[in-house]
């Protein structure tokens, strides 16, 4: 299953990890109203089910505001994976962290949901953790 906003991709995979791609035709600057199409289209994709986001984090500048719109969105994810590609994304991410009450090194929590950051090339333990979250998950 796929979704698209203006922005992102987002694809559902049969192992209930959603996956959050940019959409390279996008140049333009993330605003408020698109934050919130961005999240709308990640609960679509959530559904209520037992899933996990790998987000691939782009180099683009976010705002306070639009980082606060995805900082306390109510998505329904059981964890989410950063993806960095680069300092800059991983400056990006942390930030994103710290206002989502980072509680130790490079992992914080968006409601109860915990968030972490891999670089791009830890692609595979990235996937390995939120598998690992969904069995925990699904166990209680």
């Amino acid at each position: 299953m796929e979704f698209k906003t203006r922005a992102l991709i987002i694809k559902v995979h049969l192992n209930d990890i959603v996956e959050i791609l940019p959409n390279k035709d996008w140049t333009e600057v993330d605003t408020l109203e698109i934050a919130q199409e961005n999240v709308a289209a990640m609960k679509q994709a959530v559904d209520g089910q037992l899933r996990g986001l790998l987000s691939n984090t782009s180099n683009t500048y976010l705002s306070k505001e639009v980082l606060n719109c995805y900082s306390t969105a109510e998505i329904g994810e059981v964890a989410t994976a950063m993806l960095t590609t680069s300092f800059g994304s991983k400056i990006v991410g942390n930030l994103f962290l710290k206002l989502t009450g980072k509680s130790k090194a490079k992992e914080g929590k968006r409601g109860n949901a915990p968030v972490k950051i891999f670089d791009e090339k830890n692609r595979a333990e990235a996937i390995e953790w939120l598998l690992e979250q969904i069995k925990n998950k699904k166990n209680t």
